[in-house]
């Protein structure tokens, strides 16, 4: 297995960029698009508490993801991934 060609102060830095305001804003653009892809409720409404109450366990993956992760880029680059794929949800939805 390759080991990550950064040196550990810009290791350090990757990861308090995706563990602090990444991991925040991708937590953010899921609870938000969450609605968008649960199924519709009885009364065919959106669910709008359930993205609400799991707000902190989307919080807590990132966050999580982004310490234990290996290698930091890769981190960065699935956060990337996952808020443009949320964003594009909610942009889809308007």
């Amino acid at each position: 297995m390759l080991s990550s060609p950064t040196t550990p102060r810009t290791a350090l830095i990757l990861r308090w960029i995706t563990a602090g305001p990444l991991a925040i804003i991708a937590a953010v653009l899921t609870m938000a698009s969450t609605p968008l892809w649960l199924p519709k409720g009885a009364a065919g409404v959106d669910h709008m508490i359930l993205p609400i109450i799991l707000f902190p366990a989307f919080w807590a993956i990132f966050f999580f993801y982004a310490l234990i992760e290996a290698r930091p880029i890769r981190a960065l680059v699935i956060f990337a991934v996952v808020m443009l794929a949320n964003a594009v949800v909610i942009y889809l939805q308007f």
